[in-house]
């Protein structure tokens, strides 16, 4: 997706994020899928809009000789109890890229540490504790990055990412071995600006509203979290939803499709800008359109269309890196005929 100039690491305490099978190279978006078998569920009443299935692709095979590491930020057992069984599926035993994963301790709570002790527990062999000398933050995480090792590929993990599609991980280093002058190839990433002003100009977000009375009975079955077995939401032509308003009071609302996809200038997604921080970052109900979006096109196999067809150049510009991949030498570079050369050209 382009290059990186300058790294800036936040945590945003509520955001959840997920990485699909698309890839940004600080250079740029280039995505490819693995098309997964078809959930569509036709919706009485009307033809699943904008459903387009991914041609399909062979799978991807790991360059021999090639080692990745994920390094996954831990903090919260509340986020990495969702994100753990898809690590688990990219390990190298189980037929993924992931030669090991290292979990960088930057907690002091004792639950959250004790749940990090069970994961390494549960595969040793595997999994490594890396804990700091002091919890790391904005102007410290350097410290993290000085562990890396050279000639040793790395997929940089928050533990607020909860889903990972199978071929995203193959496709983040794929790039990078392909195209070594990116500097970092960052993942496409729901509900993580800007990315999101960007699937909604090109049709991968969805109208949808929050229901407006409680259920009485809403079932927690399996197949419950398709937006098909909910039906379609039910109200005026002419509703809005104010993004600043407070979610509905009752616990585990849903919220339900909205049949005119017309309709989607109402919703708040409506508000998406070209921003890191502000409304895209901070509101709770542009965050769920997004999430809710992702679930409909997974269940229509329609992961394509957060594709974007050609590279998307960031020249400078702060993309966030939730998820992405990097080459350790990019940055333990220590050649010291390089830096003279370098020191020299710059007088």
């Amino acid at each position: 997706m382009g290059f990186i100039r300058r790294f800036m690491i936040r945590h945003k305490p509520l955001q959840i994020a997920i990485a699909t099978t698309c890839f940004l190279t600080l250079a740029g978006f280039l995505f490819r899928f693995h098309p997964c078998p078809s959930l569509s569920i036709p919706w009485k009443g009307t033809e699943v809009m904008g459903l387009t299935k991914a041609p399909p692709r062979k799978p991807l095979v790991k360059p021999e000789g090639v080692v990745v590491s994920g390094l996954v930020f831990y903090g919260r057992k509340s986020r990495v109890s969702s994100m753990r069984c898809y690590l688990e599926r990219n390990l190298v035993d189980n037929g993924g890229w992931l030669d090991e994963v290292l979990w960088v301790a930057n907690t002091q709570n004792e639950g959250d540490l004790q749940y990090l002790d069970e994961i390494i527990a549960s595969n040793p062999a595997k999994y490594k504790k890396i804990i700091p000398e002091k919890p790391l933050s904005t102007y410290t995480y350097y410290k993290a990055w000085q562990l890396l090792e050279r000639g040793k590929y790395y997929v940089k993990i928050d533990d607020d990412i909860l889903w990972i599609d199978d071929n995203a991980i193959p496709n983040l280093i794929t790039r990078k071995v392909d195209h070594p002058e990116d500097f970092v190839v960052s993942g496409n990433i729901i509900n993580n600006p800007p990315l999101g002003f960007m699937h909604f100009r090109i049709g991968a977000l969805h109208p949808y509203f929050p229901e407006s009375e409680q259920p009485s009975y809403v079932t927690n079955g399996a197949d419950y979290w398709k937006p098909s077995r909910h039906g379609f939401w039910d109200g005026p032509k002419n509703f809005t939803l104010d993004i600043e308003k407070p979610p509905p009071a009752w616990p585990q609302h849903r919220w339900l499709r909205v049949q005119d996809d017309t309709m989607i200038y109402q919703t708040p997604i409506n508000k998406l800008k070209y921003e890191v921080w502000g409304s895209s970052y901070q509101a709770w109900s542009i965050a769920a359109q997004m999430h809710y979006s992702l679930l409909e096109n997974i269940e229509n196999n329609a992961l394509d269309l957060y594709k974007f067809e050609k590279p998307w150049t960031m020249y400078g510009d702060r993309i966030r890196i939730n998820f992405m991949c990097i080459y350790a030498n990019d940055i333990l570079y220590t050649d010291p005929e390089h830096c003279l050369r370098v020191e020299a050209t710059r007088i």
